[in-house]
């Protein structure tokens, strides 16, 4: 459950309004790195402890300022950039990493090789963002941080952290930045993320071959595609191998069951937020369990796939 950021009154964790007073939900947070309150993510400081998020301009003669990982010299819009690129590493590690691992992810951060090309890339993007207007508040200018963040978060944590990450996340995802949503192929990139053959369960991309028992199965307690849905895969989670739960994804939705939970489904374009619990996985607030090594994977797909529809336009 949260608040609502208007009467401050409990709501669901997946509602778009409040039930109590119609406020919209602000569906993009920003967390306090001090307190870890939600701000709107147009707020300059913490509505709760008052930490500012952006450093503000420097005083006229004062000598140069540094972000967070130590870069002297930068500009305002640099160090915004800066700033908010530590937010999505905040964000990333808050709903996909054990917390034991954050300081971790953090010296590997600041340690690694991978400083220098964050701080190139963060000046290429200030470029960027001032060609756009320099107004943070903007979805392009939202949408070309996002991207980019998702991106180079994928390639520290898959190249430079690999003894550290909890699941072998595959090499595979990195072949899929920088493309536009007509350049991919869904079900591959699906394939490719979660990357199946490395994990210890049964699943199916021919369905002629698959055993009808156990597609029957599927089909009678989780599988409810529409006529224009392709279907891509489904894999078996029961414990006695008759498909009775598990998941499938098609090209528009993620169906799935686990033992003694109901039928579940979320479509692609109505993802709202998916994040690690335990050693489990929420879906728009709703339980997802597999494996612990497939949830990891399955967040950074769903993740992946609702860019993807934000961007509009694919290949299926």
């Amino acid at each position: 459950m949260k608040k609502c950021r208007a009467c401050h009154k409990p709501i669901a964790d997946a509602a778009a309004r409040c039930p109590h007073c119609g406020a919209a939900v602000i569906e993009e947070t920003l967390l306090c790195p001090a307190c870890g309150e939600e701000n709107s993510l147009y707020a300059n400081a913490c509505t709760r402890c008052g930490t500012r998020f952006f450093a503000a301009d420097p005083e006229p003669g004062a000598g140069p300022t540094e972000d967070i990982f130590g870069n002297s010299n930068l500009d305002a819009l640099q160090r915004e950039v800066a700033n908010r690129f530590e937010l999505a590493f905040k964000k990333r590690l808050d709903e996909e990493h054990a917390p034991v691992l954050h300081p971790r992810y953090y010296e590997r951060l600041q340690q690694s090789g991978f400083q220098g090309s964050l701080d190139f890339r963060i000046q290429q993007l200030a470029s960027e963002v001032a060609g756009l207007g320099a107004d943070f508040r903007t979805k392009a200018v939202k949408r070309l941080l996002g991207k980019n963040f998702e991106e180079l978060l994928d390639y520290f944590i898959i190249r430079f952290c690999a003894d550290l990450n909890e699941t072998n996340y595959p090499e595979a995802i990195l072949r899929y930045h920088g493309k536009s949503p007509n350049q991919i192929d869904l079900r591959q990139m699906i394939l490719d993320y979660l990357d199946l053959d490395n994990e210890d369960l049964a699943w199916y991309t021919d369905f002629v071959t698959m055993p009808p028992a156990k597609l029957k199965n599927a089909a009678d307690n989780f599988l409810f595609p529409k006529k224009d849905e392709k279907l891509f895969l489904i894999c078996n989670t029961s414990i006695l191998g008759n498909c009775k739960q598990g998941f499938a994804m098609t090209s528009k939705c993620l169906y799935w069951k686990t033992e003694l939970e109901p039928a579940q489904r979320v479509f692609y374009h109505k993802l709202e937020q998916v994040k690690r619990d335990d050693h489990w996985i929420t879906i728009n607030g709703i339980f997802f369990h597999a494996t612990s090594s497939l949830n990891l994977k399955m967040i950074r797909i769903l993740k992946r796939v609702g860019r993807r529809e934000e961007g509009g336009g694919s290949r299926e």
